[in-house]
Parts: C-alpha cells; sequence; structure tokens
C-alpha cells in the first residue's frame, strides 16, 4: 500500500468519526411546543399550528402508536401527512379529520380518536430537504375529551388560545 492509500484511507476513517460524533451531538433540527390540539364549536378535534415569525409550514404529519397492539375501531383516527401550498405562512387551525383546501395529503375517513392510543402532531419547516425546526404536540383521547371549546392542549397542559400563543412565541 502506497502512502498516498494510507493517506486516503485515514482521510476517509476521519470522516466517518466526525460524522458519527456530529450524529451522537444531536444534529437534529430543534422541536418546539408549536401545536395546540383543541375542540371546535361542534366538537371537531383541531389542531393549532404557529410557526415562529411568518415561516412557511412545509409538511404536517399525524402519527398515532401502535404499542398497545389492540386494533384500533374502523373508524378511528390513523397516520396521515400533508404538503402545505408555499403561500400557508403563520398560524394554521384546521380539523384532524379534513384537510383544508389546498393542502395535498389525504386525511382519510376517520370520525374519532382511538381509545389508549398515543398521538403526536408536527410540522416542519425549512426550505426544500432542509429542516431548520418542527413543531410538534403529543396527546390521547382522553387529554382531548375533557377539554372545551377555547380550551387547548400543548406541552401536556390545558392552556387557553392566548397562553399557548405566548408560549410559542417564548418557543421561538
Amino acid at each position: 500500500m502506497t502512502s498516498r492509500d494510507k493517506t486516503a484511507r485515514t482521510l476517509s476513517r476521519a470522516g466517518v468519526a466526525v460524522a458519527l460524533v456530529l450524529l451522537a451531538a444531536g444534529c437534529s433540527p430543534a422541536e418546539r411546543p408549536l401545536v395546540a390540539i383543541g375542540r371546535g364549536p361542534d366538537g371537531d378535534v383541531r389542531a393549532l399550528l404557529r410557526p415562529c415569525s411568518d415561516d412557511p409550514v412545509r409538511e404536517v404529519l399525524l402519527l398515532r402508536s401502535d404499542e398497545k397492539g389492540d386494533e384500533a375501531a374502523p373508524a378511528a383516527l390513523d397516520d396521515w401527512s400533508a404538503q402545505l401550498p408555499g403561500t400557508a405562512t403563520g398560524e394554521q387551525e384546521f380539523s384532524l379529520f379534513r384537510l383544508p383546501d389546498g393542502w395535498q395529503g389525504k386525511a382519510g375517513s376517520a370520525t374519532e380518536l382511538a381509545p389508549d392510543r398515543d398521538y403526536s402532531v408536527r410540522f416542519v419547516v425549512g426550505p426544500d430537504d432542509t429542516v431548520r425546526y418542527k413543531g410538534l404536540t403529543r396527546f390521547t383521547r382522553a387529554d382531548v375529551e375533557g377539554l372545551s371549546p377555547g380550551q387547548w392542549w400543548a406541552n401536556g397542559k390545558v392552556v387557553s388560545r392566548a397562553e399557548f400563543r405566548a408560549r410559542a412565541d417564548e418557543a421561538c
């Protein structure tokens, strides 16, 4: 093996080591408490997204855990994702069961949250494939059932819309 080959191998190993250190150091984008879940006047379960400033939201995801192992009811909300139009900036409020006009994706035909399941709603901000930060909240059906219109579940607590906005602004 020539000295040039040895140098190339050493540099290659050094590059892998640097990449591993960066991954271990937590180079993933920040997750911020910028999502709240509430109930509309008609009982509909709604999400409220509050990105920092007027950052455009690129994608919204609803995820349901399957850790419990039981089958969810056919009418229970399942995972979905949606891409927002490029003009979607600022606060967004929508039903978890119906996507707003102009969003690309499909929420399915669900009419209820599954009991004993953990859900999360998150959104992604950043151009193209870059993720600057994510907004996130986790909730269960029990967390949402006790909410009155005007109350929101955010970051593990019941808050008003004004409290959620203030906390989201602080997280930015």
